[in-house]
């Protein structure tokens, strides 16, 4: 908790140094000293910072926001124009924020264009709400004259959308970890830089010319940032529009714009920033649908190896059947007193090993019948006789790793409707990989929930090594694993088995480190 308290208190301290810098050097052309210049990024420094930290961070902002009013434009922070204009300004981003949620549910990813859609709608609409009740409110207490409203109202609706246009979605890919790879390839690939050059030769031939004629050259960046975003996907295209912004800004402090041509620059820039911005994500869209045939044939691959295990191992298992059988048959035979206790402990022994091999030829003739016809053989189940079943299995694998088990209690039977042999070999699975996972003297947990679609919830908790953003991307990959010696099979075909009953698997580090397999189910109860 201390250090989950820490790394928030840090991340507030970044968010304020950030601001302050983004606020000092963005605060251009204002129109006396409010809050109204023609590029504002700060609003997307906000919206981003309340997006990841959370809206109870909203007190923290509206400090910062007074903080920088202060230190940069000599306002009296304690007055009740910069006190309430700061108020109007931290509650609708904070709305922006908490729709961009609840729309995108959770931190936007802007992984298809119907993500990038919203976002843009949200931007928009939410900056021109903001325009019109911050310079209303400006105009209301005599800051501005009325005849001001409206060009007031464009420029920071204008400044507003820009900031989060073309920061908001560069800063949002960058704190995905998934994202920050991909830049990262992006800056080690030899493309990108020649690419960019490209874009920095362009960038001086047009921003070197008058004012005038900036405008009538302007083409050749559109072209540049599109093929930067059709070589490197989202990030490029984000990453490329960011840099036009520069040379524009400094056009802006250093040469005397006239409001007709800041007007006209300021919309060819939103026209680029989208334009990239759709590059990108039609790249990402057709990268992820390669991405997934890739998954698919790698997933084809797995299933006709399973298949031909399955094939092989039927005969053998059939064999180990056989010879257990003949042995406890000849066991009973030998019934004198010196014997009859070896006896007693060989025929249970054997036992067990006939129930083993049993359960194997269920296992492989089921994975067999799965992968090669895709049949499934539906029986009701009740949820925690097929987890104890399973746990009671794999007992001696986890005392021999010295990792406890613990199996909640139902509080009333909860049944499914399952192939009970596939959904018992995932359910093996991830237990034996919570158990491999633990550490000595750890525990794994096994814990019963409802969600919000009555689907019955099987989360298995371990003591082990959370994963990391990057790994939980990734980690239901075929052949992907982080053991030496494995396959990297067992993760996705669980998912393929619990996918084939209607239901799901889902890794969560939040609060606690578990897999959960979510099953169909008409029962409710109180857990």
């Amino acid at each position: 908790m201390m250090t989950h308290s820490i790394k928030n208190l840090r991340l507030a301290v970044l968010f304020a140094l950030i601001y302050v810098c983004v606020d000092w050097l963005s605060f251009i052309h204002p129109m006396g000293q409010l809050n109204i210049t023609p590029w504002n990024p700060p609003a997307a420094v906000q919206v981003l910072f309340l997006t990841w930290a959370g809206l109870l961070w909203a007190p923290w902002v509206f400090i910062t926001i007074g903080f920088a009013d202060w230190l940069i434009r000599d306002s009296v922070i304690f007055s009740s124009s910069v006190l309430i204009g700061n108020a109007i300004l931290i509650g609708c981003y904070a709305i922006i924020s908490h729709v961009l949620i609840k729309l995108m549910k959770g931190v936007p990813r802007l992984q298809n264009r119907v993500e990038v859609f919203k976002l843009s709608l949200v931007s928009v609409i939410g900056a021109a709400i903001t325009a019109i009740l911050y310079v209303g409110l400006q105009t209301l207490i005599g800051k501005l004259g009325k005849d001001d409203f409206l060009e007031a109202s464009y420029r920071f609706f204008v400044g507003d959308l820009l900031g989060l246009i073309v920061v908001l979605p560069l800063a949002l890919l960058f704190i995905n970890p998934f994202r920050r790879e991909q830049f990262k390839q992006m800056f080690l690939s030899y493309s990108f830089w020649l690419l960019f050059l490209g874009l920095l030769i362009c960038e001086y031939l047009v921003f070197s010319l008058p004012i005038e004629m900036q405008m009538k050259y302007f083409f050749p960046l559109f072209f540049v940032v599109g093929l930067i975003g059709a070589a490197h996907s989202l990030p490029g295209s984000t990453f490329a529009a960011a840099v036009v912004q520069v040379p524009l800004v400094i056009s802006f402090t250093q040469v005397g714009v006239l409001p007709s041509d800041l007007i006209d620059m300021q919309i060819v820039m939103f026209t680029l920033s989208m334009t990239g911005l759709l590059i990108g994500t039609v790249v990402d869209e057709r990268l992820n649908t390669q991405e997934k045939l890739k998954e698919t044939l790698q997933l084809v691959a797995a299933g006709e190896l399973a298949g031909s295990l399955a094939h092989e191992l039927h005969q053998p298992m059939s064999a180990i059947n056989a010879y257990a059988e003949s042995a406890l048959l000849l066991s009973s035979i030998e019934s004198n007193e010196v014997n009859q206790k070896n006896n007693d402990r060989l025929r249970k022994t054997l036992d067990q090993i006939i129930k083993e091999s049993i359960r194997a030829s269920e296992i492989v003739r089921g994975l067999r019948s799965f992968f090669i016809g895709g049949t499934s053989n539906i029986k009701e189940a009740e949820v925690e006789r097929l987890v104890t079943d399973t746990v009671s299995q794999l007992e001696n694998y986890a005392q021999k790793l010295s990792v406890q088990i613990k199996v909640e209690k139902l509080n009333e039977p909860v049944s499914v409707m399952v192939d009970i042999t596939q959904v018992k070999t995932a359910l093996g699975n991830l237990i034996k990989n919570a158990i491999e996972s633990a550490n000595s003297n750890g525990v794994v947990e096994v814990m019963f929930a409802f969600d919000k679609q009555q689907r019955i919830e099987i989360s298995i908790f371990d003591t082990g090594k959370t994963l990391d953003t990057y790994e939980s991307e990734i980690i239901f990959k075929p052949f992907y694993s982080d053991k030496k010696d494995g396959l990297g099979l067992g993760l996705s075909i669980s998912k393929s088995l619990i996918e084939n009953n209607d239901g799901s698997i889902t890794y969560r580090s939040n609060p606690r480190k578990c897999f959960v397999v979510s099953l169909p189910t008409g029962n409710k109860i109180d857990v």
